[in-house]
């Protein structure tokens, strides 16, 4: 194509405007700007597009076919846009993620097929695990992950943050008394999530810092199932407080040592890999789950 598509609005102006005066007036640029594009696009097509004299400005036969073709033009390239907007607005596709199986189950489970209804262009593939995800490798456009996770180069977003607090059912508590303190509480707290197997837990307490040796508790990788054990009066649970709250509230499991507070706290962050421009999905799914997170919390 020997002229340059871009002079096309300017034709089409000189065309509804009747002149070159106008047209420059109407798309705000010199009238000798206007000019000179129509004698390029008259050169570069090698025919004249207008009859041009004192009192009228009409387009030739040849400028009568060659119009045709530019308002196709300008009209498919406003279809294009308007089509790109609509992909813009209602995003379609794939959407990849992955999430803890206790977050999966209490926050977002029950509440998949509205996000389904709202967007039922979207594909939806949710990997539920507790092991450490790869973001890059397992190409995943959000992986919602608990802390701590190993230090990388990924886009970070806090979604929900915690602490951790010490739970009994009453059950449990009738058949024990257990003193407001770390040597109290530690007879009684016999099972933890992996993340704490094998760490020195740090806590807070009226004495100052202290630890905990957690290498000889049962642990499991669910803090769910721990929530159920306690609330069975299986002993003395260390929690995130986000699961524990319908419960507190019923009455079913008792917040025990409020003073012993452990240093880390139950944090779920999102992490996404850096893209100049981030899926519009991948948005939309993060503003789900906050929403969804809202939900659960004013439900609890």
């Amino acid at each position: 194509m020997k002229w340059d598509i871009n002079d096309i609005p300017v034709f089409l102006s000189v065309y509804r405007m009747g002149g070159i005066r106008a047209a420059a007036k109407n798309l705000g640029i010199p009238k000798s700007t206007v000019s000179r594009v129509i004698a390029r696009l008259e050169e570069q097509l090698d025919t004249r597009l207008f009859d041009r004299n004192t009192r009228q400005f009409r387009l030739t036969d040849e400028g009568a076919v060659f119009h045709s073709y530019a308002e196709t033009i300008v009209d498919h390239a406003k279809q294009a846009d308007a089509a790109m907007a609509g992909i813009r607005h209602l995003p379609t596709g794939q959407l990849k993620i992955s999430m803890p199986m206790a977050f999966s189950r209490e926050v977002i489970g029950g509440r998949l097929s509205e996000f389904h209804k709202s967007f039922p262009e979207i594909t939806l593939v949710l990997q539920v695990t507790s092991d450490a995800v790869n973001v890059l490798r397992e190409d995943l456009d959000v992986a919602f992950v608990v802390e701590p996770v190993e230090s990388s180069d990924l886009m970070r977003q806090v979604i929900s943050d915690t602490p951790l607090i010490w739970v009994a059912s009453p059950n449990y508590l009738n058949d024990f008394d257990i003193p407001d303190s770390l040597e109290g509480v530690i007879p009684h707290f016999k099972f933890c999530e992996h993340r704490y197997r094998n760490n020195r837990l740090e806590v807070n307490t009226p004495k100052g810092t202290q630890t905990i040796d957690t290498s000889p508790l049962l642990s499991i990788n669910d803090p769910v199932i721990l929530r159920d054990i306690a609330l069975q009066g299986g002993g003395v649970a260390l929690l995130p407080e986000l699961y524990c709250r319908r419960f507190l509230a019923s009455g079913e499991l008792k917040q025990i040592c409020p003073n012993i507070r452990p240093r880390q706290r139950a944090r779920i962050i999102a992490l996404m890999a850096h893209r100049r421009l981030q899926p519009k999905k991948a948005h939309i799914m993060l503003d789900f789950v906050k929403e969804s997170l809202d939900f659960y919390t004013k439900g609890n």
